[in-house]
């Protein structure tokens, strides 16, 4: 049985991604992989406050019908344990996912927001580049 992830993107791939602007040095690589994949999809990744034995990263594409949420990060393994993403303003329900792999997944779905910062549309439908 393969216990390989098979979403883990090649070394050169992972130097192609836009490197996040927090450090990540307390983190297992995969977990870096997965927040550098957060980043290329524009959700500008930033530290929140720790909580228990977890430490939150915080997404947010900086537009009103951007994506937005969280990642949750165990405090002493530094491995992705749950993420929660809201797609836009207009989303009624979150989407969740638990564990490395549906993570990744999540976020690989995840389409970049046609939104830009200062956006003054009145729904994410009317917000188009």
């Amino acid at each position: 049985m393969n216990t390989t992830p098979a979403a883990v993107p090649a070394a050169e791939q992972l130097l192609d991604m836009p490197e996040p602007t927090i450090d990540l040095s307390t983190v297992t690589p995969y977990t870096a992989g997965i927040v550098r994949l957060a980043a290329a999809k524009g959700l500008h990744p930033a530290w929140g406050q720790p909580q228990g034995h977890t430490r939150r990263i915080i997404l947010d594409a900086l537009c009103p019908h951007g994506t937005f949420g969280t990642l949750v990060i165990g405090r002493t393994s530094g491995r992705v344990l749950r993420a929660e993403l809201i797609h836009n303003n207009d989303a009624k329900t979150p989407r969740r996912a638990r564990g490395t792999n549906n993570v990744r997944a999540l976020l690989t779905e995840l389409a970049p927001s046609a939104c830009r910062q200062g956006c003054t549309a009145q729904s994410s439908s009317a917000c188009r580049p």
